[in-house]
């Protein structure tokens, strides 16, 4: 499990959607996603807006946002 940012967190700066490239700055659908590896402690963060992540999921899968 990645330890920094903490996704617990608001987010202090926002990214790039990874599927559009635009800003997910103030977007009420932004997700942070980790990505990580089995073989090592690296990771790798992704913004993303839910709604463009939910037109690549396959069917089944879906991004749903939760205010907390």
């Amino acid at each position: 499990m990645p330890t920094t940012p903490n996704p617990s967190q608001p987010a202090l700066e926002h990214f790039l959607c990874c599927v559009c490239g635009g800003s997910t700055a103030g977007a009420e659908d932004s997700v942070l996603l980790a990505v990580t590896s089995p073989k090592g402690p690296t990771e790798q963060w992704l913004g993303a807006h839910a709604e463009h992540l939910n037109d690549l999921l396959a069917p089944g899968f879906a991004v749903e946002v939760h205010r907390m």
